[in-house]
């Protein structure tokens, strides 16, 4: 297993938030998130995220190797943010990383709801990424 993480990459996956119509002034302005509208990568100013670039590009190569359109999620920096394994993760096996998710509206409520479009993208850029893009 040692042998392969020098040419490994970490996609952690979760889900991620979709720009709200009630709450859009907790949004960065040029990154609002749709549902229905494909996998969400996910990026923090304060590493709550584990995206770094060649990750990003990786998993954006992946997806468009099955005609997935990619979304970007920017948590504004001033704000408390939530966090994915993928940090953690990441600063263990000091791999190239990138945080995906599937956009959702109301994200730790009981009304959650996300888009059943969402799926199939995601788990078309999935088998991708696992196929090597």
């Amino acid at each position: 297993m040692q042998a392969s993480l020098p040419s490994s990459m970490l996609l952690s996956a979760d889900m991620a938030h979709a720009t709200h119509p009630n709450y859009t002034d907790r949004h960065e302005p040029s990154h609002w998130v749709e549902l229905g509208a494909g996998p969400v990568i996910k990026h923090n100013t304060n590493v709550r995220y584990a995206t770094d670039s060649r990750g990003a590009a990786a998993f954006r190569a992946a997806a468009s190797s099955v005609e997935v359109a990619v979304q970007d999620y920017s948590h504004r920096g001033d704000l408390p943010c939530g966090s994915t394994i993928g940090p953690l993760a990441a600063a263990g096996l000091a791999l190239d990383t990138v945080d995906v998710g599937a956009p959702q509206l109301s994200m730790h409520s009981i009304r959650e709801l996300m888009a059943v479009h969402d799926v199939e993208p995601m788990v078309r850029s999935f088998g991708a990424w696992l196929a090597g893009g």
